[in-house]
């Protein structure tokens, strides 16, 4: 299979079954299906070459579609969202003759992630030796998200690589924090090796899967996004999110 240059495909996992919201990607934000804004915005970053939604529901795939996007419908008992952008991108690649050289894993419940936030993620994935790249966003000290175990926090070495990502509040100490962003660039190598690595001990204890990648030794650059993405995990916050939109605080 040849490798044609400068194919960087967006993918966006989505599956049905979710413990804490089940059937979020259909789920209606003023009015349109989540995974249809995930996708619009994908398309507003403007640096894909193709953009694909990885599911595991025909009714996923179809509002995908209608939205612009490419659908691939994957097995349902894949473990997690990157295996299941892996399988989506080799049934793609199956299909046009050549593989991608780039892949950014967007999240499908993040209805307003920033199209600067796509595009900071395709600078930094095309850096020569980076193989993983990833945002994290500020925060401030008495951010009450410190404490939210559905915000994860990550802290970085000197160079902007991730040292280590938590549930918990990290640093423990006071002060400014950073909230990582759920979005994440493979380098198409980076991406296809992952598939084969074990989990470890603190992704089961963090359920946190990028630590499993770091704990077999990969690098993560962290690059900074000051836009808010307001990831919806459970039917309370995307209740917060329309009482937002109603008062036009976001759109």
């Amino acid at each position: 299979m040849s490798t044609r240059p400068a194919a960087l495909v967006g993918i966006i996992p989505a599956r049905i079954g979710s413990t804490r919201f089940p059937e979020k990607p259909l789920a209606l934000i003023d009015g349109l299906p989540m995974i249809a804004r995930v996708v619009k915005r994908a398309f507003a970053a403007g640096v894909f070459d193709h953009v694909i939604v990885a599911t595991d529901d025909e009714r996923i795939a179809e509002v995908a579609r209608q939205a612009g996007a490419d659908a691939r419908l994957t097995d349902p008992g894949i473990a997690n969202g990157t295996l299941r952008a892996h399988d989506a991108l080799n049934q793609w690649e199956a299909e046009v003759g050549y593989e991608a050289q780039w892949v950014v894993n967007i999240q499908g419940d993040e209805p307003f992630v920033h199209p600067e936030q796509l595009q900071k993620l395709a600078q930094l994935i095309r850096r020569p030796g980076t193989s993983i790249a990833t945002l994290a966003r500020p925060k401030a000290s008495d951010d009450p998200d410190r404490t939210n175990p559905n915000r994860v926090k990550v802290v970085c070495d000197l160079n902007g690589n991730a040292l280590y990502f938590s549930r918990s509040p990290l640093p423990s100490s006071e002060g400014p924090w950073f909230e990582h962003v759920g979005l994440y660039a493979f380098a198409r190598g980076t991406l296809e090796a992952l598939t084969h690595v074990h989990p470890t001990a603190l992704e089961k204890a963090e359920r946190l899967e990028q630590l499993r990648w770091l704990e077999h030794g990969w690098r993560i650059s962290v690059g900074r996004t000051l836009h808010a993405t307001h990831a919806i995990d459970t039917p309370e916050d995307l209740k917060r999110i329309e009482a937002r939109i109603a008062s036009g605080e976001l759109g």
